[in-house]
C-alpha cells in the first residue's frame, strides 16, 4: 500500500471516532506528518465567523483568528471559488496580488508557511469551508505527492468537515427532525462519511454509480442539506446513519 493509501486509511479511522476540538487536531497533525507535510489547517466561516482547528504555530494561529485573515488570504479566496483540490506557494502567490495579500503571504513566510495543497469544500447555505497541508518547503516529493493523490486528498477533506460539523458544532434547530432514511439512503450516507466515492460505493453494494448518486440526492433532499457533506453531518448529527 502506498504511503499516501495508507495515510488516507489511517486518517478515515481516527476522524470517524474523533469528538473533540482536541482529538480533531490530533488526526489532522498525524495525516500531516504521515504524507510529508508540516501543518494541517481546517477552515469554515461564514456571516462574519470562523472555526479554525489548526496545528499552525500558536502566535500564527491566533494573529490569523484575530486578525481576521480569512478575509485576505489568498489561499481561502481561491478556495471560495471551488473546484478540486489545489496547491499553492506562498513566494509565486506574491508577485500577482494586492498590497494586503502581499504583507498576509510575507507574513505566512515569517512563521515559515511556504506552500502547501488545500481542498476547497461547499459547505451550504453561504458557508464555505477548506482543508489544508502546508510545509516550510516545496519539495519535488509533495509536489509529486500533490498531483497524484488529489482524490485521496479531497476525500480527506471533505471527511474531515462532515465529521467537525456533526460533532463540533452547536445544534441546529432544523425542520424535519423526524426524517426516515431508507436502508440503502442510510448506507450510502454512510459510506460517504467514510471517504468513499460513488463509484467504490456501487462495487460495495453491487449497484451502479447511477443508483448510489439516487439514494445519496434522496438521502441530501430529506435532510434539507444543500450538498453531500452537509448532508453527512446532518446525519451524523442526528445518528441516522449504521
Amino acid at each position: 500500500m502506498k504511503k499516501a493509501e495508507r495515510a488516507f486509511h489511517e486518517f478515515i479511522d481516527a476522524v470517524y471516532i474523533a469528538n473533540t476540538r482536541e482529538e480533531f487536531q490530533r488526526v489532522g497533525d498525524r495525516a500531516a506528518y504521515a504524507l510529508g507535510f508540516e501543518w494541517f489547517a481546517y477552515f469554515e466561516g461564514g456571516n462574519g465567523d470562523l472555526t479554525l482547528v489548526t496545528s499552525y504555530p500558536k502566535n500564527w494561529a491566533d494573529r490569523y483568528y484575530d486578525e481576521q485573515y480569512q478575509n485576505i488570504d489568498p489561499v481561502l479566496r481561491q478556495a471560495r471559488t471551488l473546484g478540486p483540490a489545489f496547491p499553492w506557494d506562498a513566494s509565486d502567490m506574491a508577485a500577482t496580488r494586492s498590497m494586503k495579500e502581499r504583507r498576509f503571504l510575507d507574513e505566512a513566510l515569517r512563521f515559515n508557511i511556504r506552500a502547501g495543497v488545500t481542498v476547497p469544500i461547499a459547505a451550504g447555505y453561504g458557508r464555505f469551508a477548506a482543508f489544508t497541508f502546508a510545509s516550510d518547503d516545496r519539495s519535488p516529493a509533495l509536489d509529486r505527492l500533490t498531483e497524484n493523490s488529489k482524490d485521496l486528498l479531497q476525500m480527506m477533506g471533505v471527511s474531515y468537515h462532515a465529521h467537525v460539523k456533526a460533532r463540533m458544532s452547536d445544534p441546529l434547530e432544523l425542520d424535519g427532525d423526524n426524517v426516515v432514511l431508507t436502508l440503502r439512503e442510510r448506507q450510502c450516507l454512510g459510506w460517504a462519511s467514510l471517504g468513499k466515492t460513488m463509484q467504490e460505493m456501487a462495487m460495495i453494494l453491487r449497484v451502479t454509480p447511477r443508483v448510489v448518486k439516487f439514494h445519496l440526492d434522496n438521502g441530501r433532499r430529506k435532510l434539507g442539506a444543500s450538498t453531500l457533506p452537509h448532508a453527512v453531518a446532518l446525519a451524523l448529527r442526528r445518528e441516522l446513519l449504521p
